[in-house]
């Protein structure tokens, strides 16, 4: 049977019942969530919050991130540098301060030139700040898009098929999950000469792919004795047209959750990298930020706290979402929970 004659009948015993347009459905279903579920739709809006300030960096931004600023020394003498300009022995008989009129600001704290104040090189915090939403953002969902594709092929293509396909894809499954998911990071960010966001991104997707394997072939494997299956099959339908026609869009809802979760592990994994000093040196990153901060704790705690709320509210808001989104997507669990807590 030609592909037309199977499309024919595929419009024909597979048609859709008709929708409403896409805008208006997708304010309906995000109204109905929000509304359902209210701790997924307060994640909603902290993701919505971040990718707002990642995009809107360059305008919200009170200075360049990487500009340092300075202010007046206090200890500075201004007759003792004078006299060094004669005598410049008189620089090894006194302290270095003594002859600088202005310092690097680092560490000021809370004021109306920093809102968040400064870091240890003299830095705006705040710009800072809201340029690390950008890595965090590029990172997370890159990452997860990566993981989300390959485990996508390789979990529909090994439940669909078996045998021993299915053998030589779980068998590489279960070896890339043998080994640590930390090591096998920091030996591909060792290997790669001058790794930067782009590699670690490609890392931690290529870790999590494993994981979504998993979930997308036990997806699979209920949906592929299911009766519309077995009729696309029965019509003349070859294999490629089966998996993208008729299983890969009745296993979104778990592909879809995993995704969304995913993003917030993904995101702690590259905070934790940078924190330990691995991945993007060039690279705004708020887990270095953690670390830094860290040295001054708890002298100065603004730039720790700052930070790492950053990562708690930005992995908290994708975590409150997919769990929602998992009880929303899932038959099983749509008359659990109405409440959303």
């Amino acid at each position: 049977m030609t592909t037309q004659n199977v499309a024919r009948l595929e419009e024909q015993y597979f048609r859709p019942p008709p929708q409403p347009v896409a805008p208006l459905r997708a304010a309906r279903a995000l109204k109905n969530f929000m509304v359902q579920k209210p701790l997924g739709g307060f994640g909603v809006v902290l993701i919505v919050l971040v990718v707002l300030t990642a995009f809107l960096a360059p305008f919200i931004q009170r200075y360049e991130p990487d500009a340092v600023f300075s202010r007046d020394n206090p200890d500075y003498d201004a007759e003792l540098a004078e006299k060094s300009l004669e005598d410049r022995s008189i620089r090894f008989q006194h302290p270095p301060e003594k002859f600088e009129k202005t310092v690097i600001a680092a560490v000021d704290g809370i004021s109306a030139s920093h809102w968040l104040g400064t870091d240890t090189a003299g830095r705006d915090v705040w710009s800072r700040m809201v340029w690390g939403a950008q890595l965090s953002l590029l990172v997370g969902v890159g990452a997860a898009i990566i993981a989300i594709i390959f485990g996508l092929f390789f979990g529909i293509v090994s439940a669909y098929f078996g045998g021993w396909v299915d053998l030589v894809i779980q068998r590489m499954t279960d070896t890339l999950q043998a080994f640590p998911a930390l090591i096998l990071l920091l030996l591909f960010l060792q290997v790669v000469e001058n790794a930067n966001k782009y590699h670690m991104t490609m890392a931690l997707g290529i870790v999590g792919i494993a994981a979504v394997i998993r979930v997308v072939r036990s997806a699979v494997l209920r949906t592929r004795s299911e009766l519309y299956v077995d009729a696309a099959q029965v019509i003349g339908a070859n294999d490629v047209r089966v998996m993208v026609r008729h299983i890969l869009p009745n296993i979104m809802a778990p592909t879809i959750v995993i995704f969304t979760i995913s993003i917030g592990s993904y995101i702690v994994a590259e905070s934790s990298l940078a924190f330990i000093g691995f991945g993007d040196p060039a690279a705004i990153s708020w887990g270095k930020m953690v670390n830094e901060g860290r040295k001054l704790f708890p002298a100065e705690y603004t730039m720790s706290l700052v930070a790492g709320g950053a990562i708690t509210l930005t992995v908290l808001g994708f975590n409150l979402a997919g769990d929602a989104l998992r009880d929303v997507l899932d038959p099983r669990m749509r008359g659990a929970g109405k409440s959303g807590f």
